[in-house]
C-alpha cells in the first residue's frame, strides 16, 4: 500500500537547500519528524476499532519514525491492516488445523466452509494523509521563513 503526499513550494524548499544545505538538512530533518508524527496521529483516529472484540490492534500497530535524514515513514505493523485499508473480495474460509470453523470465544459453529462476502475498503491511511496535508505544507513553510527570511 502507497500513499503520495505532495508538498507544496517544494521546489523553494530544495532551491534553499542547495543554498543552505548544512542549515536546510537540519530544518528539513525536523519538519519531516513533526509531519509523520502529524500523519500518525490522524491515522490512528482514523483507523477504525472494533470495540466488540476488544479493539484497538490496528491503531496501536500505527507506528511514525525516521528512515534517514530526510526521510520518514508511518508504518501499519498490523498483518491485517492492508486488507482493513484496501478491503476483501468474496472469499472460501476453510479450516487449518480443525475439522470445522468455530469462533472460540462464543461457541459458535460455522461448518467446514464459509463463504466470505468481503469486505468494503476503509481507506484510513489516505484520509489521514489528506487531513495531514494542510499541517504538513505549514510545517514546510516554516522553514522557508526561518531559514531564508
Amino acid at each position: 500500500m502507497s500513499v503520495v503526499l505532495t508538498i507544496k513550494n517544494l521546489d523553494k524548499v530544495e532551491a534553499m537547500f542547495r543554498k543552505a544545505p548544512a542549515k536546510m538538512l537540519s530544518e528539513v530533518h525536523n519538519a519531516i519528524k513533526r509531519s509523520i508524527l502529524i500523519v500518525e496521529k490522524n491515522a490512528k483516529r482514523e483507523a477504525p476499532v472494533n470495540k466488540s472484540y476488544g479493539g484497538g490492534n490496528l491503531r496501536q500497530s500505527i507506528k511514525a519514525s525516521m528512515t534517514g535524514k530526510a526521510t520518514g515513514e508511518v508504518v501499519v505493523g498490523a498483518n491485517y491492516g492492508m486488507y482493513v485499508h484496501e478491503g476483501t473480495r468474496p472469499h472460501v474460509i476453510v479450516p487449518v488445523n480443525r475439522r470445522a470453523l468455530a469462533n472460540k470465544r462464543t461457541g459458535q459453529m460455522f461448518g467446514r466452509m464459509v463463504m466470505h462476502p468481503g469486505t468494503q475498503a476503509n481507506p484510513f491511511m489516505e484520509r489521514a494523509v489528506e487531513k495531514s496535508e494542510g499541517d504538513i505544507n505549514r510545517e514546510f513553510d516554516k522553514i522557508i521563513s526561518k531559514v531564508f527570511i
